[in-house]
């Protein structure tokens, strides 16, 4: 058994889905977790049908239509993104691209900030509903469809990475497509993080669309082995605690209200802790620049 990333044999069992029933395997060179055996194409791809997006499947995706507040976290984003790509380039972008769109909430406030938003989606369905919001959209796997080389100013993937079959390839595919100078987002859990190796098998990010498992050094070292000249790393992701608060409190109420904003703060600080390469908790996001 070799790594998909990096091709070493240096891979062990690593640990067991006690949900889902399924083997993670870690190269331990690279330090990628990756699912062994991998599923089926179809399997996969019977992932993302209507019921996933609507939450009304075994495995599902939680429907961003549904939640209050989404927005006030997505310009907190592009906020941050917009003054990292003008840092490096001293110009403003002009367009953005979301890898895994879905219904394209996220591109939808980045147009609010001038951006031109661009999307990638695999499901017929969400596409659809993204491309009613204006968005032009990319219907399809990202390794399947035809993108422009040297063309965006800015790329996404947030919580998405995992769900690729080759990360290498798409990783690849997504440098090739970015603009020198150009800023790439990825957000995933850090599966080396200590709250990961506390949870063990109940871990809640084992999850049946879930095909590779990243740790902070594995995702930067596949960032930089692509050609992305800087790598910045945040923790647990790169805007405030304001945001996700508002969120909180307009999805919740009553007692509950409260637990969850005292446990959303709680995880924002302690998610900030880091010695070294280890971290306290696995939310992390990393951000490349070509």
């Amino acid at each position: 058994m070799k790594c998909s990333i990096c091709g070493s044999d240096n891979v062990k069992f690593f640990e067991r889905s006690e949900r889902y029933n399924f083997d993670v395997y870690m190269c331990f060179d690279c330090r990628v977790g990756f699912r062994y055996p991998m599923p089926s194409k179809e399997e996969v791809s019977n992932f993302y049908s209507k019921e996933y997006y609507t939450g009304n499947s075994y495995y599902s995706y939680l429907d961003e239509r549904r939640v209050k507040g989404s927005s006030f976290v997505w310009r907190e984003r592009i906020d941050k993104l917009i003054k990292i790509y003008e840092g490096f380039n001293k110009i403003k972008p002009s367009n953005i691209i979301d890898i895994g769109c879905s219904f394209g909430g996220l591109l939808l406030e980045a147009s609010k900030f001038g951006l031109k938003p661009y999307g990638i989606e695999i499901s017929s369905y969400s596409s659809y509903y993204a491309r009613r919001r204006g968005i032009e959209v990319f219907e399809g796997h990202l390794d399947d469809v035809d993108l422009p080389k040297g063309f965006f100013d800015i790329a996404t993937m947030v919580e998405v990475i995992e769900h690729l079959d080759n990360p290498l390839k798409s990783v690849k595919k997504v440098f090739e497509s970015l603009r020198e100078g150009g800023v790439f987002l990825v957000q995933t859990a850090n599966i080396l993080g200590l709250q990961n190796r506390f949870y063990g098998g109940r871990y809640h990010y084992y999850l049946p669309g879930h095909l590779h498992y990243f740790s902070n050094v594995g995702l930067r070292k596949l960032l930089k082995s692509v050609g992305f000249r800087e790598v910045l790393e945040f923790y647990p992701v790169e805007f405030g605690l304001l945001p996700k608060l508002i969120k909180v409190y307009l999805n919740a109420s009553g007692l509950d209200r409260y637990f969850k904003l005292v446990k959303t703060g709680m995880y924002h600080v302690l998610g900030k802790v880091k010695v070294g390469d280890l971290t306290l908790m696995s939310s992390m996001v990393v951000v490349g620049i070509k």
